[in-house]
């Protein structure tokens, strides 16, 4: 006489031959109803992924999750944390100067900008813009103040930046209109147009490209 296994057992099974399953597969693998497997599913303890509008099931001790609370089978992705919008916001509450759209989809190896505009504009995230483009920001004032104010001063080019083409082509322009010019009043030239750059970095701008600065000519 056979003894029918239990359904949270036939359910262990199915997943140790496979680490994800799509709910109707499962019922059709079980024999019982979607509201049934839900309720073997919750018996046992599972993640839904944040991918493929949380389609795919795996049971809770399946995910080895990385420090970011992220983990990945092929293409699908689960998170400790829940759901994409979860997710994000413990992310970004995690980074201390916030995080680009660019940054979030090399993390979670799935595009959400529409989510974080959506996000931003429900006023769950704020954002703030650093070279060219957003880092949204928490919400919450003290945390926000930080995050902000840490994005910006990355931002600020250091001593040691290399010009970029802009800035260079400047810096020629000046040079040629006024050879006698010091590094430091090219670098202060720059700087009245907005333009980070050091005495420093232009001479080593200078020496790099093989330009000779002619010294100023002293006075009678």
């Amino acid at each position: 006489m056979s003894t029918r296994i239990e359904p949270k057992e036939q359910l262990k099974q199915l997943f140790g031959r496979r680490p994800c399953w799509i709910l109707a597969e499962l019922a059709l693998a079980l024999g019982y109803a979607l509201i049934s497997v839900r309720r073997f599913l919750g018996q046992v303890g599972y993640f839904r992924s944040y991918t493929h509008n949380g389609k795919w099931y795996t049971l809770r001790s399946t995910p080895r999750f990385n420090r970011d609370g992220l983990w990945h089978h092929q293409d699908i992705g689960f998170s400790r944390h829940g759901s994409l919008t979860a997710t994000i916001g413990q992310l970004v509450r995690r980074s201390s100067a916030g995080l680009s759209a660019r940054e979030l989809g090399e993390k979670l190896q799935h595009p959400c900008l529409p989510v974080l505009t959506h996000l931003y504009q429900d006023h769950v995230l704020d954002r703030v813009q650093v070279q060219g483009e957003f880092r949204y920001l928490a919400i919450e004032g003290t945390l926000n103040a930080q995050q902000r104010e840490v994005a910006l001063a990355a931002a600020l080019p250091s001593p040691g930046a290399v010009l970029n083409t802009q800035a260079a082509v400047l810096v020629l322009v000046a040079y040629i209109k006024e050879p006698e010019l010091s590094f430091e009043q090219l670098a202060a030239g720059l700087q009245s147009q907005g333009h980070g750059a050091s005495a420093e970095t232009i001479q080593r701008f200078f020496v790099e490209h093989g330009l000779k600065k002619t010294p100023p000519i002293p006075g009678p």
